[in-house]
């Protein structure tokens, strides 16, 4: 408790994390900052022009319609206005609506016809930004105020975002928090996935219109389809998250998909996407392959154990559907005579080259190695104890590394008995780097469906990981001197992030990965020495006993690799 032991500290603050008063808690703490924050900044008046939109969709109930209205009269920080829309306008008969509450004239068939309708009138009234609620969720009582203590972080108008997200808490039918959702920062790929922004969101009145406007004045169909519509409008749009929870919604609503979620994401993804429905209401978008595909080289490092390397190669060669790849074998000081003969067998086939690097294990330095030797626009790392279970996984992953400012792209990895290994590698956790959501078994939503969806990450595994060969060698590769064996993949996509690259975590491409097989684990006794160093090295370069990843939220159980 003094600090002095750390495991029993770490398991005191998972303790008390897990206690039913903890969320509360911390939404008090941060709405008495957020106001002490307010209350410092003299200026803070023309950052108070937020209003509610509360749409009443038929059929709501009395009591949820009256829980919504009170959550909004009860804020800390008042409304400027609260304009109220109804599908029919009897479901709003009856309703204390008292100032600065207003509703509006007219039926509404949808909460996004209302929000039109509300923008319009909040520009008239030169109200920047309005807040979409919908009759079946609550603001908690700190909501606004969250938004515009983090409104305040921006200097003057041009900087100031035009779309703002919180996060969520998930209520039962009796008032019960079943789960919060503490969502990670702005990421436009997992946006086409998944609709973890509408829920709980400030959009800026100026922005939204003009989207509209854009679109040829069409309204979209739920507030997912305005966000996207914003996206498309401007790539390069202010996205930014608030990192406290903003509404309360029912359990399910997460996964609800709303009004053609997935026509949407059709209507307003890229050209030539392909888009299908995913599980728990998520969305999988492809972005078309090249024509022709790009040349990948393939680096498998191998040392003895054929019975893994057989497997490997038998997936590649005969299993994967890629048109266009070569397939470099770096041979580590191999030994046995079966794998030998079977290097020299596979060398026959003409997509396959077999490259001897006769020296200690090294990963970073083989795989530099074979990777001079690679012919490919693109690098696969593949380890050796890798199992191809789809023929397009490879297509898959190159989808995503064609694309623009990205720098590498990361499978869903499983163990043999189908529980996740690899969804994503986020930084900090154990205060170096951990597998998010390892573990979990893989058709289970687990933490709202975050290793089903392709979306960014900090890092993805070397275990099996695409990238341009250009830059990989503009970064200079792995690490062979200070991280021989452990984290150089961690530390080669944090370099790929330091140059501006995102790197991608694609559930799409599903391989098993019977880990550490050949080598090892780090923490068994011969190599827990060379690992400490190279933990040291990589804490230290990068932060991590501090940094907070941006897919990580920092309300997470930095100790776990199970979002809790």
């Amino acid at each position: 408790m003094v600090g002095k032991r750390l495991r029993a500290r770490y398991r005191l603050e998972a303790a008390f994390a897990a206690l039913p008063f903890a969320r509360q808690r911390w939404m008090t703490d941060a709405g008495r900052e957020d106001l002490r924050t307010i209350a410092r900044c003299a200026d803070s008046k023309k950052f108070l022009a937020i209003g509610v939109h509360l749409h009443i969709a038929h059929g709501t109930s009395k009591q949820a319609i009256r829980s919504a209205v009170s959550s909004v009269q009860r804020q800390s920080v008042r409304a400027r206005t609260v304009l109220v829309t109804a599908e029919d306008p009897t479901d709003a008969e009856g309703l204390q609506l008292d100032d600065p509450m207003t509703l509006l004239a007219g039926a509404y068939a949808s909460q996004s016809l209302g929000l039109r309708a509300v923008l319009e009138a909040a520009r008239d009234l030169q109200i920047p930004y309005m807040l979409p609620l919908a009759g079946r969720a609550q603001l908690p009582q700190h909501a606004l105020a969250a938004y515009v203590a983090h409104l305040l972080q921006w200097d003057g108008e041009r900087n100031k975002p035009a779309l703002l997200f919180g996060d969520e808490l998930m209520m039962s039918g009796q008032g019960r928090i079943c789960e919060a959702w503490l969502k990670p920062e702005w990421d436009a790929r997992m946006a086409w996935s998944q609709d973890y922004v509408s829920g709980a969101c400030l959009v800026s009145v100026d922005a939204a219109l003009a989207a509209v406007a854009d679109n040829g004045g069409v309204t979209p169909p739920s507030i997912y389809g305005w966000a996207l519509s914003m996206l498309v409008r401007a790539p390069s749009l202010a996205v930014t998250h608030v990192a406290r929870i903003t509404c309360c919604r029912p359990v399910d609503a997460w996964q609800d998909e709303g009004p053609g979620r997935l026509a949407q994401v059709e209507q307003f993804a890229p050209i030539a996407t392909l888009a299908r429905p995913g599980p728990f209401g998520t969305v999988r978008l492809q972005y078309p392959l090249p024509a022709p595909a790009p040349k990948v080289s393939i680096l498998v490092a191998t040392r003895d154990r054929v019975d893994l390397l057989r497997t490997c190669v038998q997936g590649l060669l005969e299993e994967t559907a890629y048109p266009n790849f070569e397939l470099i074998v770096a041979d580590n000081d191999s030994r046995e005579p079966e794998t030998l003969r079977y290097m020299d067998e596979i060398a026959e086939d003409p997509r396959v080259r077999v490259v001897h690097w006769p020296h200690p294990f090294n990963y970073s330095a083989i795989n530099n190695f074979a990777a001079g030797h690679a012919s490919g626009e693109y690098l696969c790392l593949l380890n050796n104890d890798i199992e191809v279970l789809e023929p397009q996984w490879l297509e898959e992953m190159v989808r995503e590394a064609v694309q623009p400012g990205v720098g590498a792209v990361g499978a869903r990895l499983l163990y043999p008995d189908r529980t996740i290994q690899h969804a994503g590698v986020a930084l900090g956790i154990g205060n170096a780097a951990g597998h998010a959501h390892r573990g979990l078994p893989v058709d289970d939503a687990g933490y709202f469906a975050q290793t089903h969806v392709v979306r960014g990450a900090s890092a993805v595994t070397a275990a099996c990981l695409v990238v341009a060969k250009r830059h990989f060698d503009a970064v200079g590769g792995l690490d062979e001197v200070a991280l021989a064996v452990a984290y150089n993949d961690v530390d080669l996509c944090l370099k790929l992030r330091q140059r501006g690259l995102a790197n991608i975590y694609t559930p799409l491409a599903t391989l098993i990965h019977h880990e550490s097989k050949s080598r090892g684990l780090d923490f068994a006794p011969e190599h827990l020495e060379r690992y400490m160093r190279e933990l040291a090295v990589f804490q230290q370069r990068w932060g991590t006993t501090e940094a907070v990843d941006p897919w990580h939220h920092p309300q997470l159980n930095r100790q776990s690799e199970v979002f809790n």
